[in-house]
């Protein structure tokens, strides 16, 4: 096979984007580069998979040295920029291709997607497309070309800047398995966004862009694409991913990128990366046509990443998103707009216990991933936009999640869309136009500000002489005096069944903190409390009920991992010991007992009450 020819774009008479102003499209993502790239790369690869499809996506690592490096110089890069086209960038970390070329190793990140479209439809931007796409010349060519997917990422084509930018050479190398005129068809092209340059050609002085593309001469004045069994053989010299059997889609390559060669930590960001913005569209109860399978390749290593219910607090966010689909046993409130009237989204919030996080997510620090107090914002298509983060918890050990996806309403779903940046990393209302699309977004964001900020303590508290949330004085103990004997009885009433003539004919007192032992590898906490009862109601059934403790109030064991569980083990009074179906009082009175389970490194309190029941 010859090697590839090079094509230097020149500006036109009537003008044309120079690549510096190019990779300005990006912008300033709120989110970080490789962050921006994977979320880019994997929306891309959403929006071409044909609906009913599944998306398995290739996230991969290597090292070219050898013969394979040696495919790169001679059979890619054989040709190459003139020198005033491509000056070194030390200053920023990058570097040119001839120095890259001159070593003896060269890094590549592959993004590689299948069961897509492929970069389908013409390889000239000039070529009427008819029926067919037009996702060759919209990725490869053309800047900023407007959305064409229903619920899609937004203007699509910005976003491929960050491949650029992650690149310390600016250059990727493109290879797809698609269709052009219904028929299928292999392409391999390699692209470099430098800076606008001047040169001779053919005895004048000219003017050049910094766009470049490797592929096959096309006789006027332009190359194409590397096409059929020539593109079939430099993919597999090169070691791209294989497409046995025709599996349809694109790998792009990044060539020399901005990454920590530290192999642990590049496989936590590329696990967090994934994690972060994709879950929703990776949990166990995804449906399998809407399901993304991202697998993941470090120097030739499979790393797994676990799915978003054994990566927490993403178990949290996920139990949300099981409420807004309806499928869950959680609340969910409907966000709406006054003037003009309409429903904007689904919001449902989950709070619980702050579980043991996954080794990987301790790598990088992502507060993120730390004690988790945000809601997580997506359109309908379930991509992450961002997390809105609120107020967390006073005691570390608990947290919360919330999902709001707004609505699917066409005009609604275009206005959040229309909001989003060319990063699509937020929602950012000032860049519509006043009008009805612009109120749908401030509004839905004014709700979910102060939903996010109210969470823990709710407005109607703010200000008066109660503490935060639930008073502590209404808890029964607190963990310092649970583990060191000290009664913890608390200051709050006692409990009545009385009427409103003898309020103390029938109660009970605070509940106090006795001991702690440890039976069969579990701790167990001792309570004790004083029953008043003047026999005036026997049929009335004594229940006590544990929780776990937590810094302003407590919570219930709904909202608990199952290794967090409390559990009422026995309540005795009188000689008499039940469990929890309660205990009828009938004339006893005196010194009630009960046993509860106690997690590790947790508190617990317990709660006594009366009601009815038949009891034992």
């Amino acid at each position: 096979m010859t090697p590839l020819d090079l094509h230097s774009e020149r500006f036109a008479r009537t003008g044309n984007i120079a690549g510096e102003g190019f990779r300005r499209l990006l912008g300033r993502p709120a989110l970080g580069l490789l962050q921006t790239v994977v979320r880019e790369a994997l929306q891309n690869s959403i929006d071409a998979a044909p609906e009913g499809n599944a998306v398995e996506i290739l996230l991969r690592f290597r090292t070219l040295d050898g013969g394979t490096l040696q495919t790169l110089r001679e059979r890619v890069f054989n040709v190459l920029p003139p020198d005033e086209a491509d000056p070194a960038s030390e200053a920023d970390g990058g570097t040119n291709l001839r120095r890259l070329l001159a070593g003896d190793r060269v890094s590549v990140l592959e993004i590689a997607d299948f069961n897509t479209s492929g970069l389908a439809g013409p390889t000239r931007a000039d070529v009427a497309a008819g029926d067919d796409p037009l996702d060759f010349v919209n990725f490869l060519r053309n800047v900023g070309a407007a959305r064409d997917t229903h619920q899609g990422g937004g203007t699509y084509g910005y976003g491929k800047t960050s491949l650029y930018a992650l690149s310390r050479v600016s250059t990727i190398l493109a290879d797809t398995w698609t269709t052009c005129d219904g028929k299928p068809v292999r392409r391999v092209m390699g692209c470099h966004l430098g800076d606008a340059f001047e040169a001779d050609l053919d005895g004048k002085r000219r003017r050049f862009t910094g766009r470049h593309w490797w592929g096959r001469d096309d006789g006027e004045g332009g190359v194409d694409p590397v096409e059929g069994d020539d593109a079939i053989e430099l993919a597999k010299a090169l070691g791209l991913p294989e497409r046995a059997g025709g599996r349809t889609g694109t790998t792009i390559a990044i060539i020399a990128p901005h990454l920590d060669p530290e192999e642990d930590l590049l496989r936590a960001e590329l696990v967090e990366t994934v994690l972060l913005n994709f879950w929703p569209r990776m949990c166990e109860f995804t449906p399998a046509a809407r399901r993304v399978v991202v697998r993941l390749e470090v120097e030739g290593r499979w790393i797994e990443i676990p799915p978003p219910e054994a990566y927490p607090p993403l178990d949290l966010y996920a139990r949300a998103l099981r409420n807004v689909h309806g499928s869950g046993v959680g609340e969910v409130r409907t966000v709406r707009s006054a003037r003009p009237a309409a429903d904007l989204g689904r919001l449902s919030i989950v709070r619980g216990l702050r579980a043991p996080r996954h080794v990987l997510a301790l790598k990088n620090g992502n507060p993120i991933l730390g004690q988790a107090h945000s809601i997580a914002l997506m359109r309908p298509v379930e991509l992450v936009v961002r997390y809105l983060p609120g107020e967390a918890f006073p005691d570390k050990r608990f947290e919360w999640a919330g999902v709001f996806i707004c609505s699917d309403d066409a005009e609604i779903e275009k206005a959040f869309a229309s909001a989003e940046p060319p990063a699509h990393d937020d929602w950012s209302p000032d860049m519509l136009p006043k009008g009805r699309t612009k109120t749908f977004v401030n509004v839905a964001l004014r709700e979910l500000k102060e939903v996010a900020a109210t969470y823990v303590r709710p407005r109607a508290a703010l200000g008066d002489a109660e503490e935060r949330g639930p008073s502590v004085a209404r808890t029964a103990t607190r963990l310092g005096k649970l583990l060191s004997g000290i009664s913890g009885r608390g200051p709050g009433r006692n409990v009545s069944a009385g009427g409103a003539g003898n309020r103390k004919a029938i109660s009970i007192s605070a509940a106090r903190f006795v001991g702690l032992e440890h039976v069969g590898g579990r701790r167990i906490a001792h309570f004790e409390a004083d029953l008043t009862n003047d026999g005036s109601r026997p049929g009335l059934v004594l229940r006590a009920s544990p929780h776990l403790v937590l810094d302003g109030g407590s919570t219930s064991s709904a909202d608990l991992p199952d290794e967090m569980a409390v559990a009422l083990l026995d309540l005795s009074l009188a000689g008499r010991t039940v469990g929890a179906e309660g205990l009828r009082i009938e004339d006893a009175q005196g010194r009630v007992s009960c046993r509860v389970t106690v997690p590790d490194e947790a508190a617990v309190g317990i709660v006594f009450g009366f009601g009815e029941g038949d009891g034992a």
